[in-house]
């Protein structure tokens, strides 16, 4: 199974973001998620750059996050000037994960009003976008599930997938079973653990994820999929970038057999 981390993965002191991506790289990962969010260039580099760097230290492309910030999501459900920026935005990223074949977009909903029809109607106006550029839409679990099960609820297309996000599954809902409701619609992942009581995007040994029981859940998934880590360290201790690179590949090995064992029972 292919292995990937966030290319963003919690510290900001970087010298280089071509050395990140080297680091990644020889640490054994695979591939890698990231955003096109100008908003993020200082700490990711210009996209252009990511790419330039990824092509050149072999790193392929997983899943591209689509540009948001997290107080604009419920802009998203609103005839507004911001919610129209959104869409447009949406559209360009479903756009660039065609032309540099990333995966999927990983979408976030969030809707704090009793409508959510501006927002589903630009879900379906981006799917018929995904299904004319054959890229697939991820919905990602974040803390709005009762959105998230609405849109799945009402809509049925080819192209509608979902990012399943163990450490949000963790904090916000740990009782549903994603796994059980929307197996067949899981394309990409979002993995990171935290104790429970915040969205802490941190190492294993700092939360609370049963992984056994994740893995016997993604051992039964249909199709091979890249376990992809997005980390952050909003709770760390005193590891440095390649001590948490080592660490973290060492996680992704460790599933990995975890999910061999489970399927050869």
């Amino acid at each position: 199974m292919k292995k990937g981390i966030s290319f963003y993965f919690g510290f900001k002191d970087d010298n280089s973001h071509e050395e990140r991506a080297k680091m990644i790289k020889d640490a054994g990962f695979d591939c890698v998620i990231t955003s096109a969010d100008k908003r993020f260039s200082n700490q990711n580099g210009s996209f252009k750059q990511q790419l330039k760097w990824f092509k050149k230290y072999g790193l392929e492309l997983s899943s591209l996050h689509m540009r948001y910030k997290i107080n604009e999501l419920p802009e998203f459900f609103k005839n507004s000037k911001i919610g129209k920026r959104m869409e447009r935005e949406l559209f360009k990223d479903i756009k660039l994960a065609a032309k540099y074949n990333f995966s999927c977009v990983v979408v976030h909903l969030f809707c704090k009003e009793n409508s959510r029809e501006i927002g589903f109607q630009r879900i379906k106006k981006a799917l018929k976008l995904c299904e004319k550029l054959n890229v697939p839409l991820a919905i990602e679990n974040i803390d709005d599930p009762e959105t998230f099960k609405a849109l799945f609820n009402e809509l049925e297309h080819p192209y509608l997938k979902m990012c399943y996000d163990s450490g949000h599954n963790n904090f916000v809902d740990k009782d549903f079973d994603y796994f059980k409701h929307y197996g067949d619609k899981i394309i990409c992942l979002h993995l990171h653990d935290n104790d429970g009581t915040a969205d802490q995007h941190t190492l294993n040994k700092y939360g609370t994820i049963n992984w056994k029981s994740l893995a016997n859940k993604l051992s039964k998934l249909p199709n091979e999929i890249n376990l992809d880590y997005e980390l952050l360290l909003h709770k760390k201790g005193n590891e440095t970038k390649q001590e948490i690179l080592n660490e973290t590949f060492k996680q992704a090995c460790d599933l990995e057999n975890l999910i061999i064992q489970k399927n050869h029972k």
